[in-house]
């Protein structure tokens, strides 16, 4: 397993720290670190909340490298608040993919221990968005 996986596994872990800001608003039940293009990790975690502010992990990582300049995500990994592996969630799959329609090539970590890797396109692969893509 790439050396890499372990550090983004670990930098993820590192932002799972729950916390109800109000009754009404939780920050990082999940989170979720990327791999830029430019090899550096962006990690961020959720926020829950009965309006619209809410955020997943995976659009908060986004952010925070969209905000570092960098728009091209290598890899991704996303963890629950018991530290284990998840699934990107079916909103975030369609934001990544609406973003860049190449995010499809983005290597998803599905476990560390089995060296299991899959990319987004695998995924969802039959995406609705994809004819717009071939005009």
């Amino acid at each position: 397993m790439e050396r890499i996986w372990s550090s983004l596994y670990e930098n993820a872990k590192k932002n799972l720290v729950s916390k109800e800001i109000s009754d009404f608003i939780t920050t990082g039940n999940t989170s979720c670190a990327l791999l830029g293009h430019n090899n550096k990790i962006y990690s961020g975690s959720s926020i829950t909340s009965n309006s619209v502010i809410s955020c997943s992990a995976e659009k908060s990582a986004v952010i925070n490298m969209f905000n570092d300049h960098e728009y091209i995500i290598d890899k991704m990994v996303v963890l629950n608040e018991l530290e284990e592996i998840i699934m990107p969630s079916d909103n975030s799959l369609e934001y990544l993919l609406e973003l860049n329609p190449d995010y499809g090539n983005i290597d998803i970590l599905v476990d560390l221990e089995k060296d299991k890797v899959l990319k987004l396109k695998d995924l969802i692969p039959k995406w609705w968005g994809t004819y717009r893509n071939h005009k």
